[in-house]
């Protein structure tokens, strides 16, 4: 799958540092402007849970961007800079309390320093990030303490079946299940290959130009093409590019069954 991923993953990744950073400091603004109008909130709010809430915010958005960006070919590091610099405008900016934000990536047999990107042959792609944070507030009159994790998942599962038609050219229907933190997702943007000669020692993949798509609305979407490989007993290998509302990229690759 090199040919077909870097397509879309070279394009995007070095743009997309950028709008990570952009999204970012708009995030961090908010975080003050709460934290510096809460000065004039009336005695009895509970400043304390205002805040925590704003900063819980923050880093949602803060690591959803993240994955954005790694996914679209960013690199992985740019989660710990913009959650460093998350933690340091917020540690700078406490008014009435000393409000400290720490966090741990998720590394274990699935993630790596928070990453978990699965994009395989066996027709079922993910991208994923794991975070975990702890929120402590000291202030005169009272402490608080949350812990809390942020894990934000996209995934794709592809079925594809085709008829043959005359001479080296098939009809390929694909049928695509989407979801995000395990709910049916809404369709956004799909991307679709095929191997030119099925096999994968050469991938020689060839974009379609206008697939024919059918969304449901309930995380099942349908895909309609026709391919022409190179000899007309070559299998079917499709590759399904899915992006997101929110922009995450996941891919999932299949051999097609005849039908």
């Amino acid at each position: 799958m090199k040919k077909a991923r870097s397509k879309r993953r070279g394009n995007s990744g070095q743009v997309l540092v950028i709008t990570s950073l952009i999204v970012v400091m708009l995030l961090l603004s908010t975080v003050i402007y709460v934290r510096e109008t809460g000065m004039d909130a009336p005695v009895y709010a509970d400043a304390s849970n205002l805040s925590f809430s704003s900063v819980k915010q923050a880093a949602i958005h803060t690591v959803m961007s993240a994955l954005v960006n790694v996914s679209n070919g960013g690199e992985p590091g740019i989660l710990a800079a913009d959650l460093n610099l998350l933690k340091s405008v917020i540690a700078n900016h406490s008014y009435n309390a000393i409000l400290n934000m720490n966090y741990t990536p998720l590394t274990n047999e699935t993630y790596q320093d928070g990453f978990w990107t699965s994009w395989g042959t066996n027709g079922e792609g993910v991208s994923s990030v794991y975070v975990n944070f702890t929120l402590n507030s000291s202030g005169v009159s009272a402490n608080y303490y949350s812990e809390y994790a942020v894990n934000l998942t996209s995934n794709l599962a592809i079925k594809g079946y085709y008829t043959l038609l005359t001479g080296a050219s098939k009809q390929v229907n694909v049928t695509c299940t989407i979801y995000n933190e395990g709910k049916p997702a809404l369709a956004q943007n799909f991307t679709v290959y095929y191997e030119y000669d099925g096999s994968l020692s050469t991938e020689e993949w060839v974009q379609v130009t206008s697939p024919t798509t059918i969304d449901y609305g309930n995380g099942t979407c349908f895909l309609s093409f026709t391919a022409t490989t190179k000899h007309r007993s070559d299998p079917m290998l499709v590759s399904v590019h899915y992006q997101d509302m929110r922009g995450i990229l996941v891919l999932a690759n299949a051999t097609c069954t005849l039908s």
